[in-house]
């Protein structure tokens, strides 16, 4: 009787043995991973600099990145001889990308998404759930024939991404991801691999991403944690030449005088007036009514293919749009006139130039004169003058 107790608790032991583990939960494997990852040692990472090789087009070069809390970023690298300068200051995605065009913009459409993917501080799974994504448990699966257990991930713009962990270790081994080939919507797989610790949380040191015949490696060689970044770093930089005339920004109160001609009595009035930036900070658009109730519509621009400044006016007393385009001089003034613009004033049977000339652009104010001439710009008198003083707390 003994001998046959023994027998049933043995198989009854093995049978227990061979029940499988039961299947572990979403929340389960999302807190082994972000144990692995380095858990609560992240709430102490403010920022992080980033250094190491980019491989692109079987090209290496040097890539630097910056990355800061909110999900501000900014990285610096080099493909296939090109120079590309990728920023987020958590409200606007920009680039300086030589392989689209001269100077910083706006990203947008599908490299907008991959912007804002590349732009997270912290590992898309440890805090998935605080910025509006959900997720799903795939459970086993597999990578390029590599056990794995997939998570699906929906992030707030809906897009898709499929990330998968080792059974081993719980760090990610590789993620699909909506990416971009110069533009076109192109699925993505990234590898990550090589994870080392870093004061407390694990980092992969190697990072391969793969769409079509593309093939992108980041190596890092080495992370700083919490190191000062000023966050103009992540701002986008202003186009070309319009840094000299942002103090003009902001409302104004001006006095202005007018007269008819040389030797005349100045007409003194007082306005206000408004000028705003617009189109990414590439313009500068100006709208006052004058004494006489003139409304005036004037645009400032830069173009750097001419390295001209630009400057448009038109008003409903004259009603034709007046252009004149010019330079800064040494003695820091900017002068445009519509002299080879073919825009000057026709009145009485006289051809009327014009010329403008800013000076003394600071933070609280500047100054404005108007010539004329008559005389193809042999001779030119001082028409209008005014005087801007901020009428505001801006910047």
């Amino acid at each position: 009787m003994r001998k046959n107790t023994i027998v049933w608790i043995a198989l009854i032991t093995a049978a227990l043995v061979a029940l499988p583990a039961p299947a572990m939960t979403l929340d389960e494997v999302v807190a082994k991973y972000r144990e692995a990852r380095g858990g609560e040692a992240w709430d102490s990472v403010q920022s992080m600099k980033v250094s190491g090789t980019f491989t692109a087009f079987s090209k290496v070069a040097p890539f630097t990145a910056h990355r800061k809390r909110d999900n501000k970023f900014h990285i610096d690298h080099v493909l296939d001889g090109k120079r590309i300068v990728i920023g987020y200051d958590d409200e606007l995605a920009w680039w300086d990308n030589e392989w689209r065009q001269d100077g910083a913009q706006p990203v947008t459409d599908i490299d907008l998404g991959v912007v804002l993917r590349r732009a997270d501080f912290l590992p898309p799974l440890m805090n998935y759930d605080e910025r509006g994504f959900t997720a799903e448990l795939i459970g086993e699966t597999e990578i390029d024939g590599i056990p794995a257990i997939g998570i699906k991930l929906v992030r707030p713009d809906e897009s898709e991404e499929t990330w998968y962990l080792s059974p081993k270790t719980y760090l990610e081994i590789g993620a699909d991801s909506p990416g971009s080939d110069f533009g076109n919507a192109m699925p993505q797989r990234t590898f990550f691999d090589d994870f080392r610790e870093v004061k407390g949380v694990m980092i992969p040191h190697y990072v391969e991403s793969q769409w079509y015949t593309r093939d992108r490696v980041m190596d890092i060689e080495e992370i700083a944690f919490n190191v000062e970044i000023d966050d103009e770093m992540f701002k986008m930089p202003l186009p070309d030449g319009m840094a000299e005339l942002q103090p003009m920004i902001g409302k104004w109160n001006v006095k202005a005088a007018q007269r008819q001609q040389p030797g005349a009595p100045w007409q003194e009035s007082e306005r206000t007036s408004e000028i705003e930036s617009r189109i990414g900070n590439g313009l500068l658009h100006e709208t006052y009514t004058t004494a006489n109730g003139t409304n005036v519509f004037i645009t400032l621009s830069y173009d750097r293919h001419r390295e001209q400044y630009r400057m448009t006016e038109f008003n409903d007393q004259a009603m034709f749009l007046d252009v004149l385009q010019g330079t800064f001089g040494d003695d820091g003034r900017l002068v445009l006139s519509n002299m080879d613009t073919g825009t000057p004033m026709k009145i009485m049977g006289m051809t009327i130039h014009s010329r403008l000339a800013l000076f003394d652009i600071g933070p609280g104010g500047f100054k404005l004169e108007h010539e004329v001439t008559i005389d193809g710009g042999q001779n030119w008198f001082v028409a209008g003058k005014a005087d801007y003083t901020r009428a505001d707390d801006t910047n």
